[in-house]
């Protein structure tokens, strides 16, 4: 009996473990502080935004992530994501284009400025190839 109890247990753990996954993007960007005069409290900041293409549908509409110069990635969290793909109501099987944009905001401007940017889009994702991540690189300009 206990040894069929510790089965279920850890059948359990390991349901609830691939269930609490969330999605993210991890965005990359190159180098560059773009000639901002950092006063300390300059920083990138990072847009995601997903869209479901063959549903028509804003899955993510913009989850920000604010990045201290001298890091050039961030995971974003995009549990939109997850929620969406695990819809059973949806007409079509989800076509995810990933969109991201890196923005450096100087703070030598008062609000903090963006002094420059880029942005990249991943078309044609599938749910799956969000395990574990989807990865995208932006060339800021």
């Amino acid at each position: 009996m206990k040894n069929f109890l510790m089965i279920i247990a850890v059948m359990f753990l390991g349901v609830t473990a691939a269930f609490s996954q969330v999605d993210q993007v991890y965005v990359s960007w190159n180098s560059t502080e773009c000639n901002c005069f950092d006063q300390g409290n300059s920083y990138y900041s990072v847009k995601v935004v997903i869209y479901d293409v063959a549903n028509d549908m804003v899955v993510v509409e913009g989850t920000e992530a604010k990045v201290d110069f001298g890091t050039y990635n961030v995971y974003v969290d995009v549990p939109e994501a997850n929620e969406h793909c695990a819809n059973p109501n949806l007409p079509y099987t989800p076509n995810l284009k990933v969109m991201a944009g890196v923005a450096v905001m100087c703070d030598s401007y008062n609000p903090p400025e963006a002094v420059c940017n880029g942005y990249n889009e991943l078309p044609n994702q599938a749910c799956s190839d969000f395990d574990p991540y989807v990865q995208i690189t932006v060339v800021i300009n």
